[in-house]
């Protein structure tokens, strides 16, 4: 439920919108703001569970998040919406990093990688679910329908974690570092903001290098004080062993190429193949879908010969299909995009509860909590950064693409011979085109591939007429093809990153360690 809210806003934006007579800039801190919020407390919650119990803390995360669904519901106003958004995200946070922990522990030494496995499949269903879920319950009952949705799983989820989850202490009763905290929380709220607003304000911009530098300025102060803390809120020497830090580097890899796959792949099916919302949610859900099929057989395989293999296979399927991906051409039929795409799946199903077991074999038992927080504080991070850093190559890409494609229609049209008037009119439509901003949403994305309609739409008759009719065709044709070639950079980006995970899961142990403590 909290990783589907993460994923089921996506749908409900427009009528957001609408309904709240929102601007779009101010409807994305919905988004965001639920983003900013995970990403900060992740790590902070994990060592509370630590330090207070991980049933306890699982118990009000649950409880937080399914009271702020209700305030979401009842939002009437876009601030109101926002505000129960960040409170649906501080229980999250809670929930998130404790079940993984508390999952874990339900499991014998030598199935870790079976319940890693396990972990994965419901975070990608829920990845999965979220959208297709979200569009029928908004077209049934409309956006408030998402968060009502919530109180019955929540209640239910609440009843039976107080009735099944054993009573155990506290693996680390030691005080929380509350300077710790604090810093870790400013470097995190500062490099996340970066990311998230980087391609609307500029990545050289004074604001965005002022929040990187700000980021870069707490986060060593944070390696500082928890170096010398006598409490610290994480051991960075847990860093020192090669499994965690393979394991947390891959992570955030693995998902800035997952996440950055899954936002680039729906704006291009929608945009340049010209899919309706719903057949791109199907299409995309291959990603998923494949992963939650192959996430348990991943986790079995991890028990009997180590994260070592699956992660490195997982990796280079997941890579493979990125490549693909990035060099499919506009025209492809559906069945090309689906195996794509389910090859990219299946990598991240054979990859991710590798990492995961790994990572989490090498934290103690009394740091458990932290540690599953940092890992998926590794993994939110590399969600925001995949979706920044691909937008901001498509954008530059698009704009190179769409200046080429302007050039060779002015050449075209020079070379037809048209009447003053109309290559003048031309001449206009082309640099208008030049100054559309794709990243603003799928109308100015479409309007670059039609540049010249509208404009001149009867202007000619008689021979030219159909001597323009024609040009206008090539444009058009000239204009995707560029627009489909700037899209397979963000692709070919993705897929590196995929392809870097390998190194770090060559890096893992050849089996898990078999301890209780």
């Amino acid at each position: 439920m909290t990783l589907a809210d993460a994923t089921i806003m996506s749908v409900a934006i427009p009528k957001i919108i609408r309904e709240l007579d929102a601007s779009v800039t101010g409807v994305s801190w919905v988004m965001n703001g639920y983003n900013l919020v995970l990403t900060v407390l992740f790590l902070p919650m994990g060592r509370l569970a630590d330090r207070y119990g991980h049933r306890r803390l699982f118990l009000v995360g649950l409880a937080v998040f399914t009271a702020a669904s209700i305030g979401c519901a009842y939002s009437g106003t876009l601030t109101a919406l926002v505000a129960f958004r960040v409170a649906q995200a501080v229980g999250a946070a809670a929930v998130v990093p404790t079940a993984l922990t508390l999952l874990l522990a339900a499991f014998p030494a030598g199935r870790q990688g079976f319940a890693a496995g396990l972990f994965g499949m419901a975070s990608t269903l829920a990845a999965a679910l979220g959208p297709t879920l979200g569009g029928l319950l908004i077209e049934r009952w409309s956006w408030p329908a998402i968060f009502w949705f919530n109180l019955p799983v929540g209640i239910a989820g609440i009843a039976l974690a107080a009735a099944v989850l054993p009573r155990v202490r506290a693996p680390n009763p030691l005080p929380v570092d509350l300077p710790g905290l604090a810093l870790s929380s400013a470097g995190l709220v500062c490099l996340t903001v970066a990311l998230i607003q980087a391609n609307d304000w500029g990545w050289t911009s004074a604001l965005t290098l002022g929040l990187f530098t700000g980021a870069a300025v707490f986060l060593a102060l944070f390696v500082w004080r928890e170096l010398t803390a006598a409490h610290p809120i994480f051991d960075l020497h847990l860093f020192r062993d090669r499994t965690f830090a393979s394991a947390s580097a891959a992570i955030m890899t693995v998902d800035v190429a997952m996440m950055g796959c899954m936002f680039m792949l729906v704006i291009y099916m929608e945009a340049a193949m010209d899919y309706t919302t719903l057949r791109a949610a199907l299409v995309v859900t291959a990603v998923p879908a494949a992963a939650f099929l192959l996430a348990p057989v991943s986790g079995r395989l991890v028990d009997r010969i180590g994260p070592r293999p699956p992660a490195v296979a997982g990796a280079l399927l997941s890579a493979a299909g990125l490549f693909l991906l990035g060099r499919m051409l506009r025209t492809a039929p559906t069945e090309a995009v689906v195996w794509r795409t389910a090859l990219v799946g299946l990598g991240l199903g054979f990859s991710l509860p590798a990492f995961t077991a790994a990572g989490m074999s090498a934290v103690p038992a009394a740091a458990r909590g932290v540690g599953s927080g940092m890992l998926n504080t590794a993994r939110q991070l590399g969600f925001l950064l995949g979706v920044a850093l691909l937008v901001a190559i498509f954008a530059h890409t698009l704009v190179t693409a769409v200046n080429s494609a302007a050039d060779q229609s002015q050449a075209m049209a020079e070379a037809a011979a048209l009447s003053p008037q109309v290559e003048s009119t031309l001449k206009e439509a082309l640099d208008e085109a030049r100054d559309i901003n794709p990243t603003v949403g799928f109308t100015e994305l479409r309007r670059i591939a039609n540049p010249v309609a509208e404009a001149l739409s009867g202007m000619a008759s008689g021979l030219e007429a159909f001597q323009l009719l024609a040009l206008k065709d090539r444009i058009e044709n000239l204009f995707w093809d560029e627009v489909a070639d700037a899209f397979g950079w963000p692709f070919t980006v993705a897929a590196l990153f995929a392809l870097v995970s390998v190194v770090p899961g060559l890096l893992l142990p050849r089996r898990l360690p078999r301890h209780d403590d």
